[in-house]
């Protein structure tokens, strides 16, 4: 079911991106809508009927543009400046907000003085993040800053996945996939969470994800063996329970496989927006674990920020054992994600921000 068309509709672009340019004129839209889901970045445009695409001179509608700034920052500094000398009012936001990932954009100074440059330039910046509010203004202490995390459209039936499973849900669910990515702890969750779950006869299911983090030659073999797969083929063979998903899968196929499991367990320490978290909520189940913005904005009393390793596991062997305690998170997670994080309530915060800076 279509939202309402909104006086305030938002351009979202990421110069240099591969995503196609896509128009959300029925905001979230169905399932089965074609293009990218109306997730993460591209949740800021959907919810605002806006467009998303990778190339400025597209479109020069809506007036109000989120810029994303990757690793490129010359690239995204350029771009600012034809959407500025377009009369374009333009908000930015990182691109990828882990610590690490920032760190390592930041270890060239031209990197971070392009950065600097975006800062004085830009109309304003917004914080996907809890970690990233004060970096834009450490860069420019007049910049308007505002934190607004990206919305998840949990108002809409449509959008409930859990409606399309029609199996009793069984076992654990892995939310992380980069192994060779070290704040993921993804060999670490693996380790904690698979006797856990033989010991009460559950099944554990992770995907395998393309190990695009290695070393310089490392990477270049991993072409011909994936480094990756081959890890999690040898670690199921110490644990028959273990299901390892090692094909690339479309979007939604993905919250359909997630959405048969009780709950996602990670560890992740990365201090992202939170898209495991978000893509649980999606398919209705509890997430425990991890420390990103959507973790802590949605599920406060499993996530990982503020808790010892050993408190989450003791969370974790709740969940599978206490079926009450498992559908009581889920329905505080969703009361706050319609209260915090959901399409209507994200699009006033951006429309309030926005006509803020006029």
């Amino acid at each position: 079911m279509s939202s309402p068309q909104p006086k305030f509709q938002l351009a979202v672009i990421s110069p240099g991106g591969k995503d196609k340019q896509q128009s959300f004129d029925s905001g979230a839209g169905s399932l089965n809508s074609g293009g990218h889901l109306p997730l993460n970045f591209h949740a800021y445009a959907a919810c605002t009927l806006g467009t998303y695409g990778c190339n400025h001179s597209v479109s020069l509608e809506p007036s109000n543009v989120l810029l994303l700034i990757g690793g490129k920052m010359e690239r995204a500094l350029h771009t600012l400046r034809a959407l500025k000398k377009a009369g374009h009012t333009v908000v930015i936001t990182l691109k990828e907000t882990g610590l690490a990932q920032i760190g390592g954009h930041f270890q060239t100074f031209e990197n971070w003085t392009a950065f600097r440059k975006i800062c004085l330039e830009a109309d304003a910046a917004l914080a996907t993040t809890f970690d990233t509010l004060p970096l834009y203004q450490s860069a420019n202490r007049q910049l308007p800053t505002a934190f607004i995390p990206p919305p998840y459209p949990v108002e809409e039936s449509e959008w409930n996945i859990s409606r399309l499973v029609t199996q009793e849900s069984k076992g654990v669910f892995v939310g992380t996939r980069q192994l060779f990515v070290t704040s993921r702890n993804h060999a670490l969750a693996l380790s904690l969470i698979a006797p856990l779950t033989a010991e009460l006869n559950e099944p554990l299911t992770v995907i395998s994800g393309r190990a695009s983090d290695l070393s310089g030659m490392k990477r270049l073999l991993n072409k011909a063996r994936d480094f990756s797969h081959a890890w999690h083929q040898q670690f199921s063979q110490t644990a028959a329970h273990v299901q390892v998903v090692a094909k690339q899968m479309p979007a939604l196929d993905y919250l359909k496989l997630m959405a048969t499991h009780k709950f996602v367990f990670q560890l992740d320490t990365s201090a992202v927006p939170g898209q495991v978290a978000g893509d649980a909520l999606l398919c209705r189940i509890p997430c425990v674990g991890g420390n990103g913005t959507a973790e802590r904005l949605v599920y406060p009393d499993l996530c990982g920020h503020g808790r010892s390793t050993g408190e989450i596991m003791d969370l974790t062997r709740r969940l599978l054992t206490d079926s009450s305690f498992r559908q009581a998170q889920m329905e505080q997670a969703l009361a706050l994600a319609k209260e915090k994080m959901c399409f209507s309530v994200i699009r006033d915060q951006l429309q309030d921000f926005y006509q803020s800076l006029d």
